[in-house]
C-alpha cells in the first residue's frame, strides 16, 4: 500500500506540470476577482499557509474561531477604500507599511476610487498584491448614515443568523458504554450526544452599531440538562457603538485587546506571531469585538476608546470565570485556594472535567494611551503606553520543575509596556518594551525598508528574559510564551520578475534557560524560501522549503535523571499549482514533504498529496469544493499540517499523520439572495490501523466521518 501511494503521488504531480504544460493564456484573473464571502479558501493562500505554520509551531490543537471571525467578517464586511479611516487601511493583511502608506496617499491626493484596477497605478501594488488583498477590500460609494431613529434602526439595520451542526462517525468508545461501565468509570464515557451544535447572530447598522451572540456545545456536553441546563456549555456576546464622535469604540461583553507588538498584551491567536514568510508588520487592532469561542482565552466586560487627535485612550476590564486543575481547595470557605494549572479545553462532559469548570475567577483590567504625530507623508510617529492588572481568586502554583522555575506563580500580575512606531522616507522602525511584576523584561524592535519598489526587508530582534512573567502576550517568537528567547529574524520579498515572486527568511535563536523536555540551554535557526511563479493568465506555481534545527532531550532510560541534548533536524517541501481551465472552474494540485527526527539518525520522510477541483460556474448550487488527499506519514515527528476547505466561519487545520487517504466535499446553495446553505462531508480512511483515536475518543475500524451542516440567513 505504501508503494501504491507513492505512485499516486507521483501521479497527482505529473497530471500538474501536463496541466502547466497546456494550460491556455487567459482567465485567472478574472477567477481571483470574484467576490464569494462565503468561500475564501483559495483566495486567501497566504493566510492559509501561515495558519499552518502557527498550528506546527505550537504543537496543540488552537481554537482559531477569534481568528477565522476576524478574516470572513473582513471579506463579507471588506474595508470601503472611499471611506476608509488610517485604522481601517491597517486591517488589511498583506500589506507593508509603506504600502499602507502608499495607498493613503493615494486616496488622500485622488479622492474616490472606480476601479480596483486603479492601485495598479501606486507604487508596488503589481496584480498579485492586488489579487492577494482583493477579498477583503471594495471601491463602493460612501453611505450617508442617517440619524439613529428606531424607525431607521429597523430599516436600515442588518441581521444575520447561522446555525450549525457538525457530527463524527462512527461513535467513539464514550457514547457507548453500558449502564455497568459509566457507573463503573464515569470518566470514560460521555453523558451528552455526539453532536456539535452552534449558532450566532449579529446586528449591524452601518459602522455604528453591532450586536452578537454565539453559542456552542461539544459533542459529549449535554443539552438543556445536566451540566447545560442552560442550553449550549458556552455562551458569548457582545454591543459595541463606535463611530460616534470622539468615541471611537464602546464595547460591552466579549472583545480581544492587542497593543503595539503584541507583548504587553495581544489576546487571541494573531497572524505572523510565528516566524515565517510573513514580512509585515503587526498592527495594533486595540478593542475589538469578539464571538470566538475560545471558552478559556477570551476577554469579558467592558471596553471603550475615545479619539481626540492626535491622542487615542482606551481602557478595558474584564470578569469571568476560568477552568483550572485544583489542588487545594479553601479551608475556610468552598472556593479554590490553589491551583496547578489552567485548563483549556473547554470540554465539560465527565466528572473530571466539570471538576476544573469555573474552578476560579479572572480579573483583568488595563489600557493604552497612544499619540500620533504626522506631519507629512514622508515623516510620522507612534508612540503608546500600556497597562495591564490580572488578578486570580485562587493562587497558581504549579508543580516544581527545572524548567518552569521562573514561570509565574501567585495571584496577580502587573505588565507595563511602552511601543512606537517611526516611519521616516520609507524606513520603519519599531519596538516595544515590557516589564512584569517581578522586575523581568522583555522587548523587541525591528526594521522594515523598501530599497526598491519591488524589494521588501524586515529584520527584527528581540529580548525575553527567563523571569518575564506575561499570560497575555503574544508577540513575534518561537515560544508559546515571550519568555526565555533571544533572536534575530530577517526575512525579504522581493519580485524579481513580473510573474515571479521570491519570499525568503532566517530566524536564529537561542534558549537562555531550561525548557520542556530540554534539560539545557539551547540555541536554533530556522529559515525558509519560497517562490511563485505567475506561469500564464491562468496557471499559478508555487515552490516552497523551510527547515528547523533545534535541540531536544535525547532518548533516555526509566528513571533517568540527567538527559542529555541532540540536535533536532526538520525539513518541509511544497509543490502548488493552481489552473484554471475554464471560467469557474479552478484545479489545486499541492504535495508537501517532510522529514523530522535526530540530525545525527534516518529520519522518517512523510507526504501528503491532494487534487482540489473549485466549482463555481453553476447558479445552484453556487460552488462546489472537493479534494482528495493521500497520505503517508509513518512518524508523529513528521506530521503535516494543511488547511481544509470548510463552511463559513468555520476552519480546520488536521495534522496528517499514518497512511491511508482523506477527502472532503463542501457545497454550497443559495436558495434566495437571503438564505444560503453549506453542506460538508469528511471522509477519513486509514490503512495502517483497525482503531483510531485513543481512550474514550477511541473508534473501532479503519474509517472516520464527518458531517457539517450550516444555514444561514441575512435580512
Amino acid at each position: 500500500m505504501q508503494s501504491q501511494n507513492a505512485k499516486l503521488g507521483i501521479l497527482l504531480m505529473c497530471i500538474g506540470v501536463i496541466m502547466l504544460a497546456f494550460a491556455p493564456d487567459n482567465g485567472m484573473a478574472q477567477w481571483e476577482l470574484q467576490k464569494d464571502p462565503g468561500r475564501i479558501t483559495g483566495q486567501i493562500s497566504p493566510l492559509e499557509d501561515e495558519i499552518e505554520k502557527t498550528a506546527e509551531a505550537l504543537e496543540m490543537d488552537q481554537d482559531y474561531s477569534d481568528l477565522a471571525d476576524e478574516l470572513v467578517d473582513l471579506s463579507v464586511k471588506p474595508v470601503n477604500l472611499n471611506s476608509a479611516r488610517e485604522d481601517e487601511l491597517d486591517a488589511i493583511p498583506f500589506l507593508t507599511p509603506q504600502q499602507r502608506a502608499d495607498l493613503l496617499n493615494y486616496l488622500t491626493t485622488y479622492g474616490q476610487v472606480f476601479s480596483l484596477y486603479e492601485l495598479q497605478s501606486i507604487k508596488g501594488f503589481d496584480s498579485v498584491l492586488i489579487q492577494n488583498i482583493r477579498p477583503f477590500i471594495s471601491v463602493s460609494p460612501v453611505s450617508h448614515v442617517p440619524a439613529p431613529t428606531p424607525a431607521n434602526l429597523v430599516r436600515f439595520g442588518h441581521h444575520n443568523l447561522l446555525l450549525r451542526y457538525q457530527q463524527t462517525f462512527p461513535e467513539s468508545a464514550a457514547y457507548l458504554g453500558s449502564d455497568s461501565v459509566r457507573k463503573a468509570d464515569p470518566d470514560a464515557c460521555y453523558p451528552g450526544n455526539p453532536q456539535r451544535y452552534y449558532f450566532r447572530y449579529n446586528y449591524t447598522w452601518f459602522d455604528r452599531i453591532q450586536i452578537g451572540i454565539a453559542g456552542e456545545k461539544d459533542p459529549g456536553e449535554q443539552f438543556f440538562r445536566g451540566a447545560q441546563s442552560k442550553g449550549m456549555d458556552f455562551y458569548a456576546g457582545y454591543l459595541c457603538l463606535a463611530n460616534l464622535g470622539i468615541l471611537k469604540n464602546l464595547t460591552l461583553g466579549n472583545f480581544r485587546v492587542s497593543y503595539g507588538q503584541g507583548l504587553t498584551i495581544g489576546s487571541g491567536l494573531s497572524l505572523g506571531s510565528i516566524p515565517g514568510f510573513s514580512t509585515g508588520l503587526a498592527t495594533a487592532k486595540g478593542i475589538m469585538p469578539g464571538l470566538g469561542m475560545n471558552e478559556e482565552s477570551y476577554l469579558r466586560g467592558l471596553a471603550a476608546t475615545i479619539k481626540i487627535k492626535p491622542v487615542v485612550i482606551s481602557g478595558f476590564v474584564s470578569f469571568h470565570p476560568r477552568d483550572a486543575t485544583v489542588i487545594r481547595p479553601d479551608s475556610n470557605s468552598s472556593k479554590t485556594g490553589e491551583i496547578s494549572s489552567f485548563t483549556e479545553t473547554g470540554y465539560h462532559r465527565t466528572p473530571l472535567e466539570l471538576s476544573k469548570r469555573n474552578a476560579l475567577t479572572e480579573l483583568v483590567c488595563g489600557g493604552n494611551i497612544n499619540f500620533s504625530l504626522v506631519p507629512n507623508q514622508q515623516f510620522g510617529c507612534k508612540i503608546g503606553v500600556t497597562g495591564l492588572f490580572c488578578k486570580y481568586s485562587a493562587a497558581v502554583l504549579p508543580k516544581f520543575y527545572p524548567y518552569n522555575l521562573f514561570g509565574f506563580r501567585g495571584n496577580k500580575n502587573l505588565n507595563t509596556g511602552i511601543d512606537f512606531q517611526i516611519r521616516f522616507h520609507g524606513i520603519y522602525l519599531y519596538g516595544e518594551m515590557s516589564r512584569s511584576l517581578n522586575h523581568g523584561l522583555a522587548w523587541l524592535s525591528g526594521i522594515s525598508l523598501s530599497p526598491d519598489p519591488r524589494v521588501y526587508l524586515v529584520v527584527i530582534c528581540r529580548n525575553y528574559q527567563v523571569s518575564c512573567q506575561n499570560l497575555f502576550s503574544n508577540a513575534f517568537g518561537q515560544n508559546s510564551l515571550n519568555a526565555n528567547e533571544q533572536g534575530i529574524y530577517t526575512a525579504i520579498n522581493a519580485s524579481i520578475h513580473p510573474k515571479v515572486n521570491f519570499s525568503g527568511y532566517i530566524d536564529l535563536f537561542t534558549f537562555p534557560w531550561l525548557k520542556y523536555r530540554v534539560d539545557s540551554p539551547t540555541l536554533g535557526r530556522e529559515f525558509g524560501v519560497m517562490m511563485g511563479w505567475q506561469a500564464s493568465g491562468n496557471v499559478k506555481m508555487l515552490l516552497r522549503f523551510y527547515q528547523k534545527n533545534s535541540r531536544s532531550n535525547a532518548a533516555a532510560e526509566p528513571h533517568q535523571v540527567i538527559h542529555h541534548s541532540c540536535e533536532y533536524l526538520a525539513r518541509s517541501y511544497r509543490f502548488g499549482l493552481d489552473w484554471l481551465p475554464v471560467n469557474g472552474l479552478l484545479l489545486k494540485t499541492q504535495i508537501d514533504v517532510k522529514e523530522a527526527g535526530e540530525s545525527t539518525v534516518i529520519r522518517p520522510v512523510g507526504y501528503v498529496a491532494f487534487q482540489e477541483v473549485q466549482v463555481k460556474a453553476f447558479k445552484w448550487p453556487e460552488a462546489i469544493t472537493l479534494r482528495f488527499a493521500l497520505f503517508d506519514v509513518p512518524a508523529y515527528a513528521s506530521r503535516i499540517y494543511v488547511y481544509e476547505p470548510e463552511v463559513l466561519y468555520g476552519y480546520s487545520v488536521p495534522a496528517y499523520e499514518g497512511q491511508g487517504m482523506r477527502t472532503c466535499l463542501v457545497v454550497k446553495f443559495g436558495f434566495s439572495r437571503h438564505v444560503d446553505l453549506w453542506l460538508r462531508g469528511g471522509l477519513i480512511y486509514y490503512t495502517d490501523r483497525s482503531e483510531v483515536g485513543t481512550g474514550p475518543d477511541l473508534t473501532k475500524g479503519n474509517i472516520r466521518c464527518e458531517l457539517t451542516g450550516q444555514l444561514m440567513v441575512r435580512l
